[in-house]
């Protein structure tokens, strides 16, 4: 007889198997949109206007100085 515990596991398996066959968990989805979304680290010199690219000796702002803070 078994517990709950395994009849669990195995739906969540069961579960987890159906849901790989569905479009959304594609590998080659997933893999053209790889590193294509958000600003910052990801972010593709191509995709911008060439208008909007920074020059290569663009030089960014320095980071402002903030006030020390005392430890209590």
């Amino acid at each position: 007889m078994t517990n709950a515990f395994e009849i669990v596991i195995i739906a969540v398996a069961v579960v987890a198997i159906l849901l790989s066959f569905t479009r959304y968990f594609r590998t080659g989805r997933v893999v053209a949109e790889l590193g294509r979304s958000g600003t910052m680290w990801f972010e593709h010199e191509e995709d911008r206007e060439v208008d909007e690219r920074p020059g290569e000796d663009a030089l960014e702002t320095p980071i402002p100085r903030r006030p020390l803070r005392a430890r209590y």
